[in-house]
């Protein structure tokens, strides 16, 4: 309802404002309103109706330091692995929510998550190559499911040979059905060219409904 307000007449004393009983009628019913929608909105915030929550992860590999990745000519099975063992692994969860990264499955979980969630990621690789080469990063999304498919998040040209080049990409994914929700996810390397990889690590920041 609008806010009723008391009617104070134009002067003090001038009778032409509410009598006492009218005015405490406007006082309860006044209170009643504010009572029903602060206990509205406390329930609310208790279930997380319309509010979201963001927490992160970041996965810091050392295992690929010391025996970089081997990518072969033109291979497409070449999947990037991070052991989450360094020392900048770290995460603001203050929920105690599940991490997506299994070290030992080596792949995303995102059977914690609802649909609607979103997840922004951003992957840190170094590389090592030969000669010219075009390199492609991709995202296995849905793995085992019955709609399995894969998210092109970036492609680099180096123009020479390299030695521990620094690739980083940004972006984002959205849990959109339950193909994406239940089946793993995990990162792909492609190149027609022969390459190694260290994989420094992959920060990732959710963001719940």
């Amino acid at each position: 309802m609008a806010r009723d307000p008391i009617n104070v007449g134009a002067t003090a004393n001038d009778g032409n404002g509410d009598n006492w009983r009218d005015a405490f009628v406007k006082v309860n019913a006044n209170e009643l309103e504010l009572f029903n929608s602060v206990a509205t909105n406390t329930a609310a915030i208790a279930l997380n109706v319309g509010f979201t929550k963001t927490y992160w992860f970041d996965a810091n590999d050392t295992a690929t330091a010391a025996s970089p990745i081997t990518h072969s000519a033109g291979a497409t099975g070449t999947f990037l692995t991070n052991n989450a063992a360094g020392s900048s692994t770290t995460s603001y969860n203050p929920d105690s929510r599940d991490a997506l990264w299994n070290p030992s499955t080596q792949k995303f979980d995102f059977t914690s998550l609802k649909i609607g969630d979103t997840i922004e990621f951003r992957i840190d690789i170094n590389l090592s190559n030969a000669a010219a080469q075009e390199v492609d990063l991709f995202m296995s999304i849905a793995e085992g499911s019955a709609g399995p498919y894969e998210l092109n998040i970036n492609h680099s040209y180096y123009k020479t040979a390299s030695t521990l080049a620094n690739d980083t990409a940004l972006f984002r994914v959205y849990i959109g059905d339950e193909n994406t929700r239940t089946g793993g996810a995990r990162f792909r390397f492609a190149s027609v060219a022969a390459a190694t990889i260290v994989v420094n690590g992959w920060f990732y920041q959710i963001t719940s409904v």
